[in-house]
């Protein structure tokens, strides 16, 4: 399941592909068209997703927030179900420490999320690891400042998108970036530096993400793959998309 905080068209299709670069990066060779991704179905517990309105404390917004967590520990107690999450740092990545979003989820969604998934393993004989290991499905994806961190990474399609239908002077921005990948996550509110904003976020996502430079650039996207590296049971399901090559005989 992905989840994500944007509410716009293509957010769930962004979040999903970004995440199939992700996995790419965990495991060579998988097959990500044998990952069945899917998004959050129920319409009121999408609404406390969008602009983490699960923050909120009126007690109007309670009932969303419920649903959410219900969907969650849903999810997690499938035999083979993962949940990643996605919400913005709104943060410079220097200051990813200070992250309201990131330590509100920790505090305020985790609990609930993890009681309910312990009373379920406590009806029924169980390794008493196995809770722990089934949190550890749920992963999330946090971009400082925000998304377009991320997206703004894929400098040659965002090249071609600012010279064909922008204002072409977006091309000089991009080119510092492609230099020092990880200075993108030091500005505030990146959706604002180009001219096309997140229009073709879907697409920057989905067209030739350089997902190996952007990691190895050591800032947002670089944690976010590595968190999902903690869950070994989401690589383990991973490695089981292919079969690896029948060894050569000498």
């Amino acid at each position: 399941m992905a989840l994500t905080e944007d509410s716009g068209t293509g957010a769930y299709d962004t979040v999903r592909a970004l995440a199939k670069e992700m996995l790419k990066l965990l495991v060579p060779g998988v097959q990500t068209h044998r990952v069945n991704f899917k998004p959050l179905e129920d319409d009121n517990a999408r609404r406390a997703m969008h602009a983490n309105l699960w923050k909120s404390t009126n007690p109007l917004d309670q009932p969303n927030r419920l649903l959410l967590i219900r969907s969650i520990i849903t999810e997690l107690l499938k035999p083979n179900g993962f949940v990643l999450y996605h919400l913005d740092g709104d943060r410079p990545w220097s200051e990813h420490e200070s992250s309201e979003n990131e330590r509100e989820f920790k505090s305020r969604m985790l609990p609930p999320i993890e009681a309910g998934v312990r009373a379920y393993f406590q009806r029924q004989p169980h390794d008493a690891a196995v809770p722990g290991e089934r949190m550890k499905r749920l992963r999330l994806l946090v971009p400082f400042y925000s998304i377009e961190a991320w997206l703004y990474q894929n400098t040659r399609e965002a090249r071609r998108l600012c010279e064909e239908e922008g204002c072409k002077q977006c091309p000089v921005k991009l080119a510092g970036w492609e230099e020092d990948r990880a200075s993108l996550d030091e500005e505030t509110k990146p959706k604002e530096r180009l001219c096309f904003q997140d229009k073709h976020n879907a697409h920057l996502a989905s067209s030739g993400f350089p997902a190996r430079d952007v990691y190895d650039a050591g800032a947002s996207f670089t944690r976010a793959v590595d968190g999902l590296l903690e869950c070994d049971e989401l690589t383990t399901a991973l490695e089981r998309t292919y079969a690896p090559p029948e060894p050569q005989s000498p």
